[in-house]
């Protein structure tokens, strides 16, 4: 059996329909409490130090930690439930689920490496995005309400932006990078792997018909009666009737001795 299916099978007892509306309304309470009360989602990352002095809570609330965007945090919410939903609806609830508990259950373990730095889910709740762009590669998002970009596009800016985290030197942040990019390739590195394998045979294939063309030369003149061509006798003097129609070369023994074409 598969590894993912194996996940699938410990999951399934736990699965929770809807899981992107509880996250969604969760992260919204957060951020909403955050305006009445500044600092308030320090008390929900994990900061494993604290975790051992008594705050479990936090290991289930960094899940709820919200973006820091003002005003566009509302796009983020929006974004987010669109491809929750799509993906939970592609998946089912409990492949879905496994990827999301696949992610948490990665970050608490890298948290272990820096205990004292504070941690949050948006990193790999952020792949949800990559994942949803590997499996509709063409899908086009309106940037500014005005521009269509295929989200393919920007799945490669998001890789981009992860791999500058990851030079970033700050090691909470390359830990939760490196956390959520495991989960993205546990679940779709294979199906990568295979897609890259094709790429590079059709490219050795397309590559090996260019050098065959250019390896078969094209006769300049045939004749049009015995087939004769300027390859295979070049120093036959290859003539073209005037009598016929379009253009049609004779070698000396036809040139005078042929059926005219019309």
């Amino acid at each position: 059996m598969k590894l993912l299916e194996k996940l699938d099978r410990i999951v399934r007892p736990v699965a929770i329909p809807n899981l992107t509306e509880i996250l969604v309304i969760g992260q919204v309470a957060t951020f909403l409490l955050t305006l009445l009360e500044p600092g308030f989602t320090e008390r929900l990352n994990l900061v494993w130090d604290r975790v051992y002095e008594g705050e479990v809570w936090r290991l289930i609330t960094f899940v709820f930690f919200p973006p820091a965007w003002g005003i566009f945090v509302i796009f983020y919410f929006y974004i987010f439930m669109f491809l929750g939903k799509t993906l939970e609806g592609y998946w089912g609830t409990v492949r879905f689920n496994t990827y999301f508990y696949v992610g948490t259950l990665m970050t608490l373990l890298v948290g272990l490496i820096v205990p004292s730095e504070p941690f949050t889910g948006l990193y790999f709740q952020s792949t949800v995005f990559l994942a949803f762009a590997t499996l509709n590669p063409n899908y086009e998002f309106l940037i500014m309400l005005v521009l269509p970009v295929k989200v393919k596009w920007l799945a490669l800016l998001q890789f981009i932006t992860f791999f500058l985290m990851l030079s970033s030197g700050v090691p909470a942040i390359q830990l939760m990078v490196v956390a959520s990019l495991a989960n993205y390739f546990l679940f779709f590195g294979a199906d990568l792997f295979r897609s890259l394998v094709r790429i590079r045979t059709r490219a050795k294939w397309a590559a090996s018909q260019m050098q065959q063309n250019k390896s078969v030369k094209v006769a300049r003149h045939k004749c049009s009666v015995c087939g004769i061509d300027s390859q295979s006798h070049p120093n036959e003097d290859f003539r073209y009737c005037s009598k016929c129609e379009g253009q049609h070369a004779y070698c000396e023994a036809h040139l005078r001795n042929h059926v005219h074409k019309t």
